[in-house]
C-alpha cells in the first residue's frame, strides 16, 4: 500500500514541510515510481512517527541520525546491538533529566498559581509599589515563574541619555 506525503502528514498531525526535512536528511528513504514520485509505505508512516515523537521529546536531528545509522554503521549484529542499547541507554537519561526538570517546573507553576489565586478580586492597580508590601505576594521572589511576569522593579537612577555621557 502507498500513501501520499500529505496524508501522512495529516495522519501525524505535521506539516508536509516537516516530513520532507526528515527525508532531505537521510532519515526516511521512500521509494520512487519511474517517473520520480515517492511512495511511502506503512513502514515509512512508522518511521516518521517515531521520528516525530522523538523530535517532539527534544532530540534533535544529528541526535536523531547518530541512531539511525547505528546498525547501518555496523560490522555485526553484536556490534549493533550494544551500540544502539548504549544510546537508549543514553536517550533514556536524557528524558529522565527532563522529566525531572519538567516536574520541578510544574512544582513551580503551582506555587504560583496558588500564589496569584489568592489576589483574584484584588481592585488595586498591580504594581511592585503596591504589591510588594502587601502579605498576600509573600514568597512571590522564590516562585521562579513569577519572575517572568512580575513587573521589574524601578532602577534607582534613570538611565543616562545618550547625548550626556562623555567620550
Amino acid at each position: 500500500m502507498s500513501l501520499k506525503i500529505g496524508a501522512i502528514a495529516q495522519r501525524l498531525g505535521t506539516t508536509v514541510r516537516t516530513l520532507r526535512f526528515y527525508e532531505e536528511n537521510g532519515l526516511v528513504h521512500p521509494r520512487r515510481t519511474p517517473g520520480g514520485t515517492r511512495l511511502y509505505t506503512e513502514d515509512d508512516e512508522a518511521r516518521f512517527a517515531a521520528l516525530l515523537t522523538l523530535a517532539r521529546l527534544g532530540f534533535s536531528l544529528q541526535q536523531l541520525a547518530e541512531l539511525a545509522d547505528l546498525r547501518r554503521s555496523s560490522q555485526t549484529g553484536d556490534e549493533a546491538s550494544r551500540a544502539v542499547a548504549s544510546r537508549l541507554r543514553k536517550m533514556d537519561a536524557d528524558l529522565e533529566a527532563r522529566a525531572r526538570a519538567i516536574e520541578e517546573r510544574r512544582q513551580d507553576i503551582a506555587r504560583g498559581l496558588a500564589l496569584v489565586e489568592r489576589c483574584h478580586g484584588c481592585r488595586r492597580r498591580p504594581v511592585r509599589d503596591i504589591c510588594d508590601p502587601c502579605p498576600t505576594s509573600a514568597g512571590v521572589r522564590e516562585i521562579e515563574v513569577l519572575r517572568i511576569v512580575w513587573d521589574e522593579a524601578e532602577p534607582c537612577c534613570p538611565p543616562a541619555s545618550p547625548m550626556s555621557e562623555n567620550p
